[in-house]
């Protein structure tokens, strides 16, 4: 409870602080660099004062010159901060519009470059690809997509939906496969540890619409794999 509490004081108090600058500076930030940058502290001021450890593997394999689309298994309420915190380059992604009628918060997310997505019109999916190959191609940002749609266990993964794969091959944006390993610690004071593994960016250069089930498999055999080696488990 006191861990739990905490983590929910923080994020409350990092969000009041960092939002009304992320505004502000997004308005004039068209490449959603300096954006980035602050979103990049409001996620390492919560993990640092939730007392929340945490690491990467293969940023080095990391293009800054280069917008990716990441797609991650999915957990924790905690992915989205961690990868914010880690990823070397400014993030967007897809949220539910609701979340955008949030006076200051929700005005600090557009400005930033989040995507919206109307979860009732199926119809607006087509728009929402667009808006955000737009800024693929006219800002720096990278996109996170959890493909499984919902969070799974720590040593399970589900199967992979395909809209973050279509966006990457419409766009010709390079996929980076992110693999979140927590580490359950017995304590009142730390939550977890956390590992976030990067592979090797797999390049779109092979790949159209008509062999994003190739594409997925791919990617979703890279992460099982990380999570099998980790946990020793076997996932279909």
């Amino acid at each position: 409870m006191i861990k739990d509490f905490l983590l929910g004081l923080n994020i409350f108090l990092c969000t009041l602080f960092f939002a009304p600058i992320v505004f502000l500076v997004g308005l004039f930030d068209y490449n959603k660099n300096y954006t980035g940058i602050l979103i990049r502290c409001w996620a390492r001021s919560i993990l640092s004062s939730s007392r929340i450890r945490y690491d990467a593997e293969g940023l080095q394999k990391i293009d800054l010159s280069q917008n990716y689309v990441i797609v991650s298994n999915h957990q924790s309420g905690m992915d989205v901060i961690l990868t914010f915190a880690l990823f070397p380059k400014p993030i967007s992604f897809f949220t539910k519009k609701e979340l955008f009628k949030i006076p200051i918060f929700g005005w600090a997310m557009q400005s930033a470059g989040m995507v919206k997505v109307d979860r009732f019109n199926k119809e607006n999916s087509k728009k929402c690809v667009d808006d955000a190959i737009n800024k693929i191609d006219n800002t720096n940002l990278s996109f996170l997509n959890y493909p499984e749609g919902t969070r799974s266990n720590y040593n399970d993964l589900l199967e992979f939906k395909k809209g973050g794969f279509i966006l990457a091959v419409k766009s010709n944006t390079p996929i980076v496969p992110l693999t979140i390993i927590y580490k359950k610690i017995d304590s009142p004071i730390y939550r977890s540890d956390a590992t976030l593994i990067f592979d090797k960016p797999i390049s779109l250069v092979n790949y159209d619409i008509d062999k994003k089930d190739d594409l997925i498999f791919q990617v979703r055999n890279i992460i099982k794999l990380n999570i099998e080696k980790y946990f020793n488990v076997k996932i279909q």
